[in-house]
């Protein structure tokens, strides 16, 4: 049953590379993020513990929990 658990809460490589390019380009000074790509890293990343862990070590490397 955890497998499974885990298997439910991995992210697709599409999502994942969608989490770079986006957090890439919020830490670069020439790119721009839209509005409906913010909410869309918000609302996954609240929901997926991976997503989460993936932005904050890019976006916040030195956060201590």
């Amino acid at each position: 049953m955890q497998f499974y658990q885990q298997q439910l809460n991995m992210l697709s490589t599409n999502y994942r590379n969608r989490i770079i390019d986006i957090c890439c380009r919020m830490i670069s000074t020439d790119g721009q993020v839209d509005l409906d790509e913010r909410i869309w890293m918000t609302k996954l990343c609240d929901k997926n513990i991976q997503a989460r862990n993936l932005r904050d070590s890019m976006l916040c490397p030195d956060k201590i929990e």
